[in-house]
């Protein structure tokens, strides 16, 4: 594979999906940094993209995440720990889209992605909230000792508010002697 991206460009783009005061631009930049460029020749657009999954609109967050898929579909090389941390975090994402992104790129790293039910009874004990069987009652933590009281210093009282004068400003300053 030959690499012969003009690295004017990409920190360009890098620059601009990180400091636009638009997200259209901000996205904009991200969708273009994943369709020109690859990750193996660039790896710096990967940062980028980690970068992104914490920006503020959701429509960038979920361009990034779709970048990335895409990034990692094309060159399984491009899966890092740091890729699969943000990835994985964004699955905490409160925008459904960005969870769904994220997920697809775990899944081609080669991560299964679960629903967090650990009920193996039933599929549909999760969305239910419903068990199987009782749930054993846990068992009683052992008493701990009660803290030792500490005495606390009485807080600060704050200054008394001073009156400033009209003609008093220059020397609040320290304007004039």
């Amino acid at each position: 594979m030959k690499c012969c991206a003009d690295p004017c460009e990409v920190a360009k783009l890098i620059y601009t999906s990180q400091t636009a005061c638009y997200a259209k631009d901000r996205r904009r930049a991200i969708h273009r940094l994943g369709d020109k460029y690859d990750c193996v020749c660039n790896p710096e657009i990967m940062c980028a993209f980690i970068y992104a999954l914490n920006d503020c609109d959701e429509r960038v967050r979920r361009k990034a995440a779709d970048e990335i898929g895409d990034q990692i579909r094309k060159n399984k090389c491009c899966c890092s720990p740091e890729t699969v941390a943000a990835l994985t975090a964004a699955l905490g994402d409160c925008d459904k889209g960005v969870v769904r992104q994220a997920k697809q790129a775990l899944e081609l790293c080669g991560y299964e992605v679960v629903d967090g039910c650990c009920n193996p009874c039933t599929a549909t004990a999760c969305a239910t909230g419903s068990a199987c069987a009782p749930a054993a009652a846990p068992a009683a933590a052992p008493a701990m000792s009660p803290a030792p009281a500490v005495e606390q210093a009485p807080a600060p009282v704050p200054p008394a508010a001073k009156r400033i004068k009209r003609g008093q400003i220059n020397e609040l300053f320290g304007l004039l002697d």
